[in-house]
C-alpha cells in the first residue's frame, strides 16, 4: 500500500477479501471467474468511456455509411415489391427472380465487408484499452491508437487467416452436401441422406472447435506482439485443456451481445420497413430509410462490440494467470511506480530475446519489467515464476498457490 502510484492509473490499491492480492484496474489480478470477467468487460467500458464507447461509435459510424446505404437502398426496393405485388399478385412482379436494384445489392454486400475492416481494425483497439485497464490504466482515443501503433499489420493478418479459414469451412460444407447428393444417387437415396445427417453436424462441429481455439489470436496479436501465424499458434496452446470453459464463456457473452443488439436494432428496422411500405412512392423515403438503419447499426455495434472484445481480451489474461502465473508479473509491474505500457504482457523468453538489441528496442529482459526488473515488492513471490514442473508453489484446485506457498 506504501508503493508509489502508477502514472495514468487510479492510485486506489483494493484488497481482495480472502485472496490477498491487490486490484488496480478493471479485475483482481487474480485468476478470474465467470462473474469477474463480465464484471470486467462491463467495468472498462465504464472507466474509459472515450476510448470504449468514443471509439466503437467512431469506427461503427464511419465503416457502416455503405453498408447502410445498401440496406436502405435493399428496403426501399423490398417496399416497392410489397405494394406492387398486394396491388397486383400476379403481375411481373410476382414472377420478376430479382426485383431488387442491382445496386442496392453490390451496395449492401460491398458495404458488409467494409464494416468488416472495421470490425477488425475496432477490435485490436478495444483489445489494447482493456489490456490497460487491468492495470489501471486510463486511455484516450489518441493513446489508444498509439497503443496498437505498429501492430494493425498483425491484426490484419490475423483476420486473413480466420478468413481463409471461413472459406475453407464454406468449400467443405459445400462438399459434403454434394458428396452425399451423389452418394444418394449413385447407391441410394437412404445412403445419401444418412451421409448428410453425419457429415454436415460432425463438420459444424469440427468449425466450433477450430473457432474457440482460434479465438484468442487477436489480443495475442496486440498484447503480445506477435505475427498472425505465431498468434493463432499461440491462442491454440493457451485454450488447450480449456476448450469447454472457453467455449461456455464466449457462447453465453455472444448470445447476450446478440440478444441486446436485437433489440437495439429492431425498432430501427421496423420503422424502415414501414416507411419502405407505407411510402413507397415519397422522394424522402430512401433518405428515412438509410438514416434508420445506419443509426440501428451503430447504436447495436457501439454497444456490443467493447463487451465481446473485453471478454475475450479478459478470457485471454485469466488463462495467462492460471498457466503462466501473469497475476504475479502484472502485480509487480503495478506496483512498482514505473509506467508500464502493454509490452508487460509479452512472454518473458519474448521479451528477453528482445532484450538482447538493448533498452527499447524490443521489450524487456527475462522477468518482463524493463532492464533489471522491476524491484519485486512484497518478496520473492512476485518475481520470475518457475514454470509447471520447475518447482514452483503447488497450485489448489482453482489455480491458485497453496496456503503459505505465495503472497
Amino acid at each position: 500500500a506504501d508503493s508509489p502510484p502508477m502514472r495514468g492509473a487510479d492510485p486506489a490499491i483494493v484488497l481482495v477479501p480472502g485472496v490477498g492480492m491487490f486490484s488496480f484496474g478493471v479485475v483482481a489480478l487474480r485468476p478470474l471467474t465467470l462473474g469477474d470477467l463480465f464484471n470486467g468487460a462491463f467495468g472498462y467500458i465504464r472507466q474509459n468511456p472515450k476510448a470504449t464507447l468514443g471509439l466503437a461509435l467512431l469506427v461503427t459510424a464511419l465503416f457502416n455509411v455503405v453498408s447502410a446505404i445498401g440496406m436502405g437502398g435493399y428496403l426501399s426496393d423490398y417496399g416497392t415489391v410489397m405494394q406492387e405485388t398486394l396491388e397486383d399478385p400476379y403481375g411481373p412482379t410476382a414472377s420478376d427472380p430479382m426485383p431488387f436494384e442491382l445496386w442496392s445489392v453490390i451496395t449492401a454486400y460491398a458495404g458488409a465487408f467494409i464494416a468488416y475492416i472495421g470490425q477488425i481494425l475496432l477490435t485490436g483497439l478495444l483489445a489494447a484499452v482493456i489490456g490497460l485497464s487491468v492495470l489501471g490504466r486510463t486511455l484516450s482515443i489518441r493513446e489508444a491508437l498509439e497503443a496498437v501503433r505498429g501492430r494493425m499489420a498483425a491484426v490484419f493478418g490475423v483476420a486473413g487467416l480466420l478468413l481463409l479459414l471461413g472459406v475453407l469451412w464454406t468449400g467443405l460444407m459445400i462438399g459434403v452436401v454434394l458428396a452425399a447428393v451423389a452418394l444418394g444417387l449413385a447407391v441410394a437415396p437412404v445412403a445419401g441422406v444418412l451421409a448428410g445427417l453425419l457429415g454436415v453436424p460432425v463438420l459444424i462441429v469440427l468449425v466450433v472447435w477450430v473457432y474457440v481455439r482460434t479465438s484468442l489470436a487477436m489480443p495475442v496479436a496486440v498484447l503480445e506482439r506477435s505475427g498472425p501465424a505465431t498468434a493463432l499458434a499461440r491462442s491454440w496452446r493457451l485454450t488447450q485443456r480449456s476448450w469447454w470453459r472457453a467455449f461456455g464463456i464466449l457462447v453465453l457473452a455472444q448470445l447476450l451481445v446478440t440478444i441486446v443488439s436485437y433489440l437495439l436494432a429492431m425498432p430501427f428496422s421496423l420503422v424502415a420497413g414501414v416507411l419502405s411500405f407505407v411510402a413507397a412512392d415519397a422522394a424522402w423515403m430512401p433518405v428515412a430509410v438509410t438514416a434508420a438503419a445506419f443509426v440501428g447499426t451503430v447504436l447495436a455495434g457501439t454497444l456490443s462490440t467493447p463487451f465481446v472484445v473485453g471478454v475475450t481480451t479478459l478470457l485471454y489474461i485469466d488463462l495467462r494467470m492460471r498457466r503462466e502465473g501473469l497475476d504475479l508479473k502484472l502485480q509487480a509491474a503495478t506496483q512498482s511506480g514505473e509506467h508500464v505500457d502493454s509490452r508487460v504482457y509479452v512472454p518473458d523468453d519474448t521479451a528477453a530475446a528482445g532484450a538482447s538489441a538493448g533498452p527499447g528496442q524490443g521489450g524487456y529482459p527475462q522477468g518482463g519489467y524493463g532492464q533489471g526488473g522491476y524491484p519485486p515488492p512484497g518478496g520473492p513471490a512476485y518475481g520470475p515464476q518457475p514454470g509447471p514442473g520447475q518447482g514452483g508453489p503447488p497450485q489448489d484446485g482453482y489455480g491458485y498457490g497453496a496456503p503459505g506457498a505465495s503472497a
